[in-house]
């Protein structure tokens, strides 16, 4: 019997990890020349100085009725807002992203941008509800 209730305690445990958040994100980043890379959440791309990549973001909401848009979805860059035609940011996004939703609670985004600056680049992506949001962190390090 005690067996039986650690073993339901253990599941429910591990249930609650899997809707920790709000949302499930996948990252994919393709250069110029189309190939893609998958980077899960805290993972690093590398990229090259001076090229244009695109960086898919598509997520998934974990509940029904989410009232947060894509839009309202905060891009951090290094600490500021990740925005269009910015060139102090070491990654110039070049246009504002397309959003598409393929299925009910599912939503594809493009970020096309070019890595103007060599360095190590840290970029968070935030989406607050009261249905526990999403907060993840991807790293791009760009190279001359």
């Amino acid at each position: 019997m005690k067996h039986k209730r650690w073993i339901l305690a253990g599941a429910v445990f591990f249930a609650s990890l899997n809707s920790a958040f709000g949302c499930d994100y996948l990252y994919t980043i393709m250069d110029q020349a189309g190939t893609e890379r998958v980077l899960r959440e805290g993972e690093t791309a590398l990229l090259r100085a001076n090229e244009t990549y695109t960086l898919r973001m598509e997520y998934r909401e974990n509940h029904r009725n989410c009232s947060v848009t894509p839009e309202q979805t905060l891009y951090l860059l290094e600490g500021a807002r990740w925005r269009v035609a910015r060139e102090s940011q070491p990654l110039v996004l070049v246009a504002p992203p397309q959003w598409e939703q393929p299925a009910s609670r599912s939503h594809r985004g493009d970020f096309t941008f070019l890595a103007s600056q060599d360095g190590y680049w840290t970029l968070e992506v935030i989406r607050s509800c009261d249905r526990g949001g999403y907060h993840g962190t991807i790293y791009l390090e760009v190279k001359p």
